[in-house]
């Protein structure tokens, strides 16, 4: 899971605008025996409520600086009514970063007074909303600096929108999980533990007010199992997960990606194929994995199989170092011929390749003791390039036509050898051996006659 951040729609800065005007203090004057002057009312049901119905927003907040220039007392009622009509106006502008002074200067003048210019109801929207604009800052800075300290801000907010709600819903009590999260989270390699054991303990009692609990609850948790390496319970976590949803394509990568940081290949691979069996994780990429999985567990003959029906059918990338890895299991299922039958298909396949497939040909036919049929590899080979290591296949080409006692073959691979920084001391000293040969050899011929 990338990002556990909440962000806002333009739907839901709207929302948020509305709730704010419909929470305001308009609604309880007579309640809290408040009322705003005669001026600041003609204001708002004007000039006031002419631009902002015609979304004309600078024009708004104009109107409203405009009559808060003129207060006489600047922590009284009006100022605080005008102070909420500003932020609600730029969270419609969807200037969020401006909203927040002015709700929270409305928010410290109401609660300056007794009784409260705002009442409770209102001043939990308002610690609510301050917290989610204030988290929405910290994901979106890109000032380091900056972070903590809108964390610490939407933090302080929410721990007292705790105290005084009494009810909070899943939703709400996912957003704070969220936040405690992304705070503790921030330090990757250094995680806050005792914070990502309170972002957990939130989402459990979310959970538990819902018979059908949202899905970013149980990934949020999910999350919080892993940073505490609980995994067995992020496991059974995630199976749960999929036996829900198993439409559901991440879940299935999540689990199988689980089970192998657990090293439990096995189950690994159970989930690759169940996954499969609902129609996901069937791209080249991901078959090929399945097929690493039974490889590194030493499974070579179903790596075999399932790697040779790929690079025929096409579900897995018919690239040259697939080729080599399919004669490799061959290799380790002591089917040596079929290994080399494997590499010459793939010469057929990558005609234009380095020579790495031919050497690779002739090194198994030498460690069949077949040199003769591994000397015209080698020299396709050097033809092409030599391979990944020409020095090596130079080297190689010299060996083999040495024992054979094809020594102006030896002499030509010791040569190329000695050209290459690699090979240049193997070189000279093969170089040097069949040298001494070939003068032995014509020392004695000429003994002979």
């Amino acid at each position: 899971m990338s990002s556990l951040t909440t962000r806002f729609s333009v739907r839901a800065c709207a929302a948020l605008a509305a709730a704010l005007f419909a929470g305001s203090a308009f609604a309880q004057q007579q309640e809290r025996n408040y009322s705003l002057s005669e001026e600041t009312s003609e204001v708002l049901s004007t000039t006031y409520k002419t631009a902002a119905e015609a979304k004309n927003y600078d024009a708004a907040l104009k109107a409203v600086d405009d009559r808060l220039a003129k207060l006489k007392d600047a922590t009284s009622f009006d100022a605080a009514v005008l102070l909420q009509v500003k932020a609600q106006t730029y969270l419609q502008k969807s200037d969020f970063i401006n909203a927040i002074a002015p709700l929270e200067q409305a928010l410290q003048l109401s609660d300056s007074h007794t009784p409260a210019y705002f009442e409770d109801r209102t001043t939990t929207e308002f610690l609510f909303f301050l917290a989610q604009l204030y988290f929405q800052e910290a994901a979106n800075s890109k000032n380091a600096s900056t972070v903590a300290g809108f964390y610490d801000k939407a933090d302080a907010y929410m721990a007292r929108w705790m105290k005084l709600n009494k009810k909070p819903n899943p939703d709400a009590l996912l957003f704070y999980a969220s936040l405690i999260f992304n705070r503790a989270a921030q330090d990757q390699d250094h995680p806050d533990v005792a914070a990502v054991k309170r972002a957990l303990e939130i989402v459990d009692k979310a959970m538990r007010m819902s018979t059908h609990p949202k899905d970013n609850l149980y990934l949020l948790k999910l999350v919080c199992l892993q940073h505490l390496n609980r995994n067995a319970e992020a496991v059974e976590l995630l199976e749960l997960l999929v036996k829900q949803h198993p439409d559901n394509k991440n879940y299935w990568q999540q689990l199988a990606a689980l089970y192998l940081g657990q090293q439990q290949d096995i189950r690994a691979i159970l989930a690759f194929e169940r996954a499969q069996a609902n129609g996901f994780m069937n791209s080249p990429k991901d078959n090929f994995n399945l097929v690493g999985i039974h490889f590194n567990i030493g499974q070579y003959e179903r790596a075999a199989e399932l790697l040779e029906k790929g690079l025929h059918n096409g579900s897995i990338e018919n690239e040259e170092k697939n080729w080599e890895l399919l004669a490799y299991s061959y290799q380790q299922l002591n089917r040596d011929f079929k290994a080399i039958d494997t590499l010459k298909e793939a010469t057929k396949v990558f005609p234009k390749s380095n020579g790495q497939l031919e050497y690779l040909i002739a090194q198994n036919y030498y460690t069949m003791e077949k040199l003769d049929e591994a000397l015209p590899y080698l020299q396709a080979s050097v033809k092409k390039g030599g391979g990944n290591k020409p020095h090596s296949t130079y080297l190689f080409l010299a060996f083999i036509a040495y024992e054979l006692k094809k020594f102006d073959i030896a002499l030509d691979g010791a040569n190329r050898a000695i050209a290459t920084p690699e090979g240049k001391a193997e070189g000279q000293r093969m170089k040097q051996a069949i040298e001494d040969l070939i003068k032995e050899r014509e020392a004695k011929a000429a003994k002979a006659l």
